[in-house]
């Protein structure tokens, strides 16, 4: 059994620093057949690989034990306390030291550890952005789903946020309705194509164009249900922290909040995408409990959205209730949502 076979998978504590003036962090060390992973002690977010032939102690004869990777220049170190991995660090680099003979050992190991490295790093941008938004708290996430929508109406191309005050009565109105009062429901003005959209934090921002040309509070009740159901199926943080990047991502992590420009242009980006596509059987379902016909909402859908305003044309047709989700002065002022 050679030293990076007996030591695989070891893991311990240590001390973390990222450069001399960076705050010391406790994190969680483990060992891998070529490299060593430093993770974030209490979220287990992946903070830094280094490769094991690469490692050098800083410190001899002492505690704790530092160690720093070979070639890095940033000052980032590692202090150890825990002797069963300083052994494995001290075996592992005797190992791997440079002896006549072993140049052929040397080189598949180093060989090894470069091909783990970079599997390591392609893979840590993904697993950042999901732990991350595993542990980002619902009051974190409505405030970047705010920051997102201010970053795109405080840019000067011209959007703002539709604010006629009777307009958003009567969307509050309907959005209650349709999803409660947990969520929130903002039309946009001034971006061309703009259609429907779901942010972070359990918000759904609608175009000014899309209120403009459905024909009723139903049609639209459907959009809005969509993104909604989108929102739920599929976590829109993790689209956001893509596209924020891994830098981003990371000063989520460590202090609670993204940069200010993190975020700069991608709700108009979101916006004018395609929207959430319909989970036909869920909305069918909704527009059957409360006993509204779904044709509205499928004669509005666009042709690449065909197959389900199909399926909801097909639906079992059963006694539709009277009264309309608004009335229609409700209905004008929604639609007058931006005249102000």
């Amino acid at each position: 059994m050679t030293a990076l076979e007996k030591y695989a998978r070891l893991e311990g504590s240590g001390v973390w620093r990222a450069g001399p003036e960076a705050q010391r962090r406790d994190v969680v060390v483990s060992l891998g057949n070529a490299s060593l992973v430093i993770a974030d002690g209490k979220s287990g977010a992946p903070l830094s690989h280094w490769s094991l032939p690469a490692v050098q102690r800083l410190t001899r004869g002492q505690k704790p034990a530092i160690f720093a990777p070979l070639t890095d220049d940033t000052g980032e170190t590692l202090e150890l306390d825990d002797a069963l991995l300083i052994e494995a660090l001290d075996t592992i680099r005797a190992a791997l030291s440079p002896r006549r003979g072993f140049a052929r050992l040397r080189m598949a190991v180093a060989a090894v550890a470069v091909l783990a490295l970079l599997i390591g790093l392609a893979m840590l941008p993904r697993v950042l952005v999901t732990r991350t938004a595993a542990i980002v708290p619902p009051a974190a996430r409505a405030q970047i789903g705010r920051d997102a929508l201010n970053a795109m109406v405080e840019s000067p191309a011209g959007e703002r946020i539709c604010a006629d005050p009777e307009g958003r009565q009567a969307m509050a109105t309907l959005r209650n309705l349709v999803l409660g009062s947990d969520w929130r429901v903002m039309v946009v003005a001034g971006l061309p194509g703009a259609q429907a959209a779901h942010l972070p934090g359990r918000l759904i921002v609608l175009g000014e164009g899309l209120i403009a040309r459905l024909d009723s509070p139903e049609a639209l009740a459907g959009w809005i249900l969509a993104e909604a159901q989108e929102a739920e199926r599929s976590d829109p943080l993790l689209d956001v922290l893509h596209y924020a990047g891994t830098g981003a991502t990371a000063g989520l992590l460590t202090t609670g909040a993204l940069p200010d420009d993190a975020l700069r242009g991608y709700a108009s980006a979101r916006l004018t995408q395609a929207p959430a596509e319909p989970d036909p059987d869920a909305i069918g379902q909704w527009f059957r409990t409360e006993a509204l016909s779904p044709l509205p909402y499928a004669a509005s859908l666009p042709a690449e959205r065909q197959n389900v305003a199909q399926a909801l044309n097909a639906m079992e047709q059963r006694p539709f209730r009277d009264a309309p989700l608004l009335s229609d002065g409700e209905w004008l002022q929604v639609q007058a949502i931006c005249a102000h």
